[in-house]
């Protein structure tokens, strides 16, 4: 394994480490539907079970990988990093740029409201990720565009519809 995969496995673990303890606060609350409602443990129960699968994903797909298929992908990635003309470095500035959109998205739903808020903050880091990960800006910009339709609606859809409360929609 590279270091690049042991760096991931290890985030992955302690990541596992805090959500076990998260998890455990969880079922201190009352169960979800106990009352006919969802209830406080509902969402928190949801994120919790949904990283244990994307941290199992994460593990298996790392503990499968060769050390000759990380050499061809990085080789890969840096042969479509020249040609994009993607600076160097781009995977550095990832929790950066992560950081700072989000202060951005905090930001912005005070002045702007939700919509137009969750909109750009999901499509900036889908964009992001995707570039990062494809070096492709065409196709980047076009799952960035899905991804942050489709998170904003589901996010409206699930606290205004589900919850009834309701999030400011519009700030301009």
């Amino acid at each position: 394994m590279t270091g690049k995969t042991n760096g991931q496995i290890l985030f992955a673990a302690g990541l596992a480490l805090a959500n076990t303890v998260y998890g455990w606060q969880v079922l201190q609350m009352p169960r979800p539907f106990a009352s006919g409602e969802p209830g406080p443990a509902f969402l928190p129960a949801l994120l919790c079970l949904a990283l244990y699968g994307m941290l199992a994903r994460v593990l298996i797909s790392e503990f499968r990988a060769r050390v000759e298929a990380r050499r061809a992908d990085t080789s890969d990635a840096a042969d479509a990093a020249a040609d994009t003309g993607l600076p160097g470095l781009l995977p550095v500035l990832g929790p950066l740029f992560a950081i700072g959109a989000t202060a951005l998205f905090v930001i912005g739903f005070v002045w702007l409201g939700y919509v137009i808020s969750a909109a750009l903050y999901c499509f900036a880091i889908a964009f992001y990720f995707n570039l990062e990960d494809s070096g492709r800006w065409g196709r980047s910009a076009l799952m960035a565009l899905a991804v942050g339709v489709g998170v904003t609606g589901f996010g409206w859809l699930f606290f205004d519809r589900l919850f009834g409360l309701s999030l400011p929609l519009w700030g301009l």
